[in-house]
């Protein structure tokens, strides 16, 4: 891998980046990069300068009054020649293995990963590592439907909207208040 040292203001944020970091954990990162500097280079998509890894760290570096005195603007970066969707499919990767992923943002970069076509629904589970079940809570737009409830019996207790016909009792009794001005 090859280190290049890139002007910050040459980089872009992604649309799409699934990660958030607490305030608490930001404190910790700008510690860390102005007594240790920069222990890990962030990842960069070269057609763009979009920042595929380490939002965080450029922000940090652009905002932080002694790192820029120090680093003069400039960040090591890996810089990967990738499309767009390799770019998502390496954000989610590296940050799942962190565990620091925003279910909301991750659902909206699974999305627009499977509307690409690039991947189908089984090749992008096992690319990140999920369950079934976790994949489908993540790739449904509701989770209703992606249980495929309209092909369950239901009891009398509860029959919801989506179900088919005849789930439902033949008939439902629906009771008046005792009282008619009601």
């Amino acid at each position: 891998m090859e280190i290049n040292y890139i002007h910050g203001s040459d980089l872009i944020p992604a649309p799409w980046r699934s990660t958030y970091v607490l305030k608490p954990d930001q404190k910790i990162l700008v510690s860390s990069l102005r007594n240790f500097g920069w222990v890990a280079p962030i990842l960069v998509q070269e057609k763009s300068g979009m920042i595929i890894d380490g939002h965080e760290r450029w922000m940090i570096a652009a905002n932080d009054s002694v790192i820029q005195e120090r680093d003069n603007g400039i960040i090591p970066a890996n810089v990967v020649d990738c499309s767009d969707i390799e770019a998502m499919v390496m954000h989610v990767k590296v940050n799942r293995a962190r565990g620091i992923m925003h279910a909301k943002a991750l659902r909206g970069t699974i999305l627009k990963i499977l509307r690409s076509k690039a991947y189908t629904e089984d090749e992008l589970r096992v690319e990140f590592g999920m369950t079934r079940d976790e994949m489908m809570l993540f790739s449904c737009a509701s989770f209703l439907k992606g249980r495929k409830i309209s092909e369950h019996k239901y009891s009398k207790a509860w029959v919801p909207i989506e179900a088919p016909p005849g789930a439902a009792a033949p008939s439902v009794k629906i009771e008046k208040p005792p009282n008619a001005d009601r």
